[in-house]
């Protein structure tokens, strides 16, 4: 499974959407509904999924640096492997 699928899966597990249904410039917030606990959940579950530690990013800046599915997959790209 490709990263994007891999973070769609996340997603859509915890706002209960299908992975297919989620685009890439969706964002989180707006479009798809979630809440703060929502977006803080989605961050958790991804550290999970990927053993990364999101630790490094400000508090104040997780929702403008994790706007959209897009930012999301930016910012995951170089730090997973086979994220390229």
């Amino acid at each position: 499974m490709d990263l994007e699928s891999r973070v769609k899966k996340v997603i859509g597990a915890v706002l209960n959407i299908p992975p297919a249904d989620l685009r890439v410039e969706a964002s989180l917030k707006d479009d798809l509904g979630a809440t703060s606990l929502d977006r803080y959940t989605i961050l958790m579950d991804l550290e999970a999924e990927f053993g990364i530690t999101l630790d490094e990013v400000p508090e104040e800046e997780l929702e403008s640096r994790f706007g959209t599915i897009g930012d999301i997959l930016t910012f995951l790209k170089p730090r997973v492997a086979g994220g390229g």
